[in-house]
């Protein structure tokens, strides 16, 4: 099913609407054909359809649900497969339903369930993300399917590609790539430390992504390891997944905060911070002291107690080790809490740290304790922040 078979034809699979796989057929197209008339024609001229007579009455679709227009034909041989109906008929969620099959559960949680799925026709693997919706309501129906919409738009190999979201019998169907080498949790977890140069392929990688979707004007809102995952079992290559509660910088829908311990301390305040982009930079600064070290900067028993270290803790680092100059203003600038000058994604600290290779003792910092010059609190008293904090003690979990 690559497509070519010589260089002036193509081969196209078709596949019937709303039928299951046993029904799709191959069929030989000229590159040159210029119309969707001209299309329909060749097709119908296959001895699986021979017997159609009302060839105005067929629309055809590419693999997203769109009905073809004269612009994709062009593009047809990269994607070698496209969905005829008939009788005019619209199309039909079953063609994604019967193009995939389960074969296990990978993970579960809250009304979803998560498993490990193959495509019928190719034989590739992919991740089924399925949910029970017959409970929902329409705000949270349309919540629910944003991630599906929002990265369907998205191209870039730092995010996780989706196949197609429908719905059927009361689910939802996110039908993603699929990440062969798990959450980048796991590897945070594990007894070992990570090399170095491991750290900086991961960290360029999730930097790369996260660029790519502020230039887009859009924010994730719910960076984490559990939200990173390996996409290969060597552990190299790295996609940024559930985009449940991300927004646009414009506004509109402020959902809830994200996780706890990657909140900066601007998120527990009252004012449009949550649809801002520094939320996701000071993520990235605890996911970097995270790999790094393997502890979070700002750890306690309670929120409350996690809160007030946000709020009010210097970033410290692990003693008596050599931890480079450039790690650690990377670190300190991302951990600013004061949002309006903690870094963007072009600022030359990320290029400074990448590229630091140096070897030498200069290079290295090996004290003690080593606390962070950035302890200011979001320009704000110190009591006006403790006022703050009393209010919102227990508003996150």
């Amino acid at each position: 099913m690559e497509g070519n078979i010589k260089d002036d034809k193509y081969e196209l699979m078709i596949w019937k609407n709303g039928k299951r796989a046993d029904s799709c057929f191959k069929i030989v197209i000229p590159k040159n054909i210029s119309s969707i008339q001209t299309l329909k024609e060749y097709i119908l001229s296959s001895n699986h359809l021979s017997n159609i007579m009302q060839p105005e009455k067929i629309r055809l679709f590419n693999q997203k649900g769109l009905e073809l227009e004269e612009l994709d034909l062009p593009y047809l041989p990269e994607n070698p497969l496209i969905y005829i109906s008939f009788n005019n008929k619209q199309f039909s969620n079953m063609n994604y339903h019967n193009q995939y099959k389960i074969l296990q559960p990978i993970n579960k949680g809250g009304f979803a369930q998560v498993f490990l799925g193959e495509n019928v026709l190719t034989h590739k693997l992919v991740a089924i993300k399925k949910t029970d919706i017959k409970n929902f309501s329409t705000d949270e129906l349309y919540n629910l399917s944003r991630e599906g919409r929002l990265i369907s738009n998205l191209v870039h190999p730092n995010i996780i590609k989706i196949n197609c979201f429908y719905t059927n019998d009361n689910y939802l169907y996110n039908v993603m790539e699929y990440a062969k080498g798990g959450e980048l949790t796991q590897l945070i977890n594990s007894k070992k430390p990570i090399p170095e140069s491991q750290i900086k392929n991961i960290f360029k990688q999730i930097h790369s992504a996260v660029n790519y979707l502020h230039n887009r004007n859009i924010i994730h809102r719910d960076l984490k390891p559990n939200n990173i995952v390996f996409l290969d079992e060597e552990k190299t290559n790295v996609a940024i997944i559930d985009f449940g509660i991300s927004s646009n910088v414009s506004g509109g829908d402020v959902l809830k905060a994200g996780t706890l311990k990657y909140l900066p301390p601007e998120a527990f305040l009252v004012g449009d911070f949550k649809n801002s982009t520094e939320i996701d930079m000071w993520a990235m600064g605890i996911i970097l002291y995270l790999l790094n070290f393997k502890c979070f900067p700002f750890d306690g028993k309670t929120s409350s107690e996690i809160k007030n270290k946000i709020f009010f803790e210097q970033v410290s680092y692990p003693k008596n080790i050599k931890i480079r100059k450039s790690l650690i203003n990377l670190i300190d600038n991302l951990l600013n809490k004061d949002y309006k000058k903690r870094i963007t994604c072009a600022d030359e600290s990320f290029a400074q740290y990448f590229n630091d290779n140096n070897m030498n003792k200069d290079a290295f910092i090996c004290t003690k304790v080593l606390k962070s010059k950035s302890t200011k609190t979001a320009s704000l008293k110190v009591k006006q922040v403790k006022i703050l904090l009393e209010k919102i003690q227990n508003n996150i979990k």
